[in-house]
């Protein structure tokens, strides 16, 4: 008996018994590989986005110092050029900058920001967004003040109501405000982040379709919803290409020559910004600009 239950044990597992070990493991191998990868992405989402707010805040701390204009220019949705004295030895240059692989900007137009001798911008306020290859994605302001802030909720300063201040023994007389009126605190900049409805965009030169309109706003995270109107020519099919933060409905209609489809868009997420929604109309493609607000 001692003699059998030495060869028993000396047969090892068997054939079925390997299978299911090495199916077992390759399975939690390709989860751990995909987490990894996950892992991965995430991060070079968050070292470029922060890598960028790092760069805006040094070239408005240049411009301060220097009395003098720094630049972050993005000459492509991966790359931007960074214009600023570097060694603070009075020199200023430019260098170029990337992203992290597979991380790149979705917002449109690509931002260009100048920061003044006071460390402002030109903008209101100025929102772009960053995605990478799993569609997560960041957002990023830029004040009229020069503020960078990432993932917030800043934008621009509600105009301020004020109204007749009445004089008493507490109050010197020569300091009254009179008047009831409104003080637009956006008077210091040339435009803003809010998008504003636009001609209607034609498909040029013999497609005259049209989307109406042009540019619109909407709130984020289902906030509210922007209808476009496409008005086609010819025959054929209208389908939609947008972004992952926005859900166009429906992703395409069938048309008729000289009539028009209607869609919905609305935001799914936090993410703000200005982004492209293409309409594939049957003879041309019409952009349309959605600037999501808080």
């Amino acid at each position: 008996m001692k003699m059998r239950s030495r060869i028993r044990c000396a047969r090892g597992f068997t054939l079925l018994q390997v299978i299911v070990t090495l199916a077992v493991v390759s399975i939690i191998t390709t989860f751990a590989l995909i987490g990894f990868s996950s892992t991965r992405a995430s991060l070079r989402l968050q070292n470029s986005v922060r890598q960028l707010s790092g760069y805006l805040e040094k070239a408005r701390l240049d411009a301060l110092r220097r009395h003098g204009n720094s630049t972050v220019i993005f000459t492509s949705p991966s790359t931007y050029d960074v214009t600023m004295d570097f060694e603070g030895a009075g020199t200023v240059s430019t260098r170029t900058i990337p992203f992290e692989n597979d991380v790149s900007i979705i917002s449109t137009p690509l931002p260009s920001l100048t920061f003044n001798w006071r460390g402002r911008i030109s903008a209101c306020t100025l929102t772009f967004a960053v995605q990478n290859n799993r569609g997560e994605q960041s957002w990023i302001d830029v004040s009229d003040a020069g503020d960078v802030t990432i993932n917030s909720n800043v934008d621009v300063l509600p105009n301020a109501s004020y109204a007749t201040v009445n004089t008493n023994s507490s109050v010197d007389s020569t300091a009254v405000v009179s008047g009831n009126a409104v003080h637009n605190n956006t008077v210091d900049c040339v435009g803003s982040g809010s998008g504003v409805a636009g001609p209607p965009i034609s498909g040029g030169p013999g497609c005259p379709d049209t989307a109406t309109p042009s540019s619109i706003s909407i709130k984020k995270s289902g906030g509210g919803t922007a209808t476009i109107t496409v008005t086609a020519t010819n025959t054929g099919t209208v389908s939609v290409s947008a972004p992952i933060n926005l859900k166009v409905t429906p992703a395409s209609q069938a048309v008729s020559g000289g009539s028009s489809v209607t869609f919905s868009i609305v935001s799914l997420n936090n993410t703000r910004g200005t982004f492209a929604v293409n309409f594939n109309s049957p003879c041309t493609t019409l952009t349309v600009l959605v600037t999501v607000t808080n």
